[in-house]
């Protein structure tokens, strides 16, 4: 009879298509499992390098920057209020120089004029000694030990314009020491700010890049979960049509 032979070629068309769609299923799930590992590699990679760059030199440097700021806005503060006083007390020297508001404080740059008088000199003395060159030490560290996390493919212009100007500072009070040679008590460079601009214009843009990589293993992750769930699904509706079968 023809109804045996049927239902044997229904037997067979259907685990044929049974296996052939857990063949393109393997397929599928290997394929996105390919993807989803390559994905994860390369943002594991990035994150990991974006980390290290803020950890290692750009949050140091960062945070450098801006104690920097503080202690330069203070000490400018202190030379306002010392000139004050000596003003208060009747001093009318015409050579006096007008310090800015405390509104008008920003940072670095020279907002303290000539030095008037010994007290303001050795104020200035002190500052550079234990508080400019010792950070200043520090950001050349960075810059020289982790020149490979620096962001870009060349060492920007500003930190080369930085070393200048803490370099030939250091080398000018080192002779003012050791050697009585006059100089000004400052660096014969401008302090550049753009070093400062950029460096904290880098720190920021790694930190959102941060988080941006955290989001996209946070998604990859949840993407990773539904894969798996539908092949579970697949595999379970396999077994359930090769069971009918």
């Amino acid at each position: 009879m023809n109804t045996g032979n049927t239902g044997f070629t229904a037997t067979i068309i259907t685990t044929a298509i049974t296996t052939a769609f857990a063949v393109v299923a393997g397929i599928v799930n290997h394929i996105m499992s390919g993807n989803r590992d390559r994905e994860n590699q390369q943002t594991t990679a990035s994150l990991k390098y974006t980390e290290q760059q803020l950890e290692e030199l750009y949050g140091p440097l960062a945070f450098l920057i801006w104690e920097g700021r503080c202690t330069y806005t203070d000490l400018v503060k202190k030379f306002l209020e010392m000139r004050r006083q000596k003003q208060n007390n009747g001093d009318k020297d015409d050579k006096i120089v007008r310090l800015p508001n405390e509104e008008e404080i920003k940072h670095k740059g020279d907002k303290i004029g000539p030095l008037q008088n010994q007290e303001e000199i050795k104020l200035w003395i002190f500052w550079i000694e234990k508080d400019a060159f010792p950070r200043h030490e520090k950001i050349k560290k960075l810059l020289m030990t982790k020149t490979h996390l620096i962001e870009g493919e060349i060492m920007p212009e500003s930190y080369l314009k930085f070393l200048d100007y803490h370099n030939s500072w250091k080398i000018e009070h080192l002779r003012w020491q050791e050697q009585q040679i006059k100089y000004s008590g400052k660096s014969k460079f401008d302090f550049p700010l753009e070093f400062e601009t950029e460096v904290l214009k880098t720190f920021k843009n790694l930190k959102r890049q941060q988080a941006n990589f955290l989001k996209a293993n946070h998604d990859l992750r949840k993407k990773s979960q539904i894969y798996a769930k539908t092949a579970k699904n697949i595999n379970l509706l396999n077994r359930q049509d090769a069971k009918n079968s």
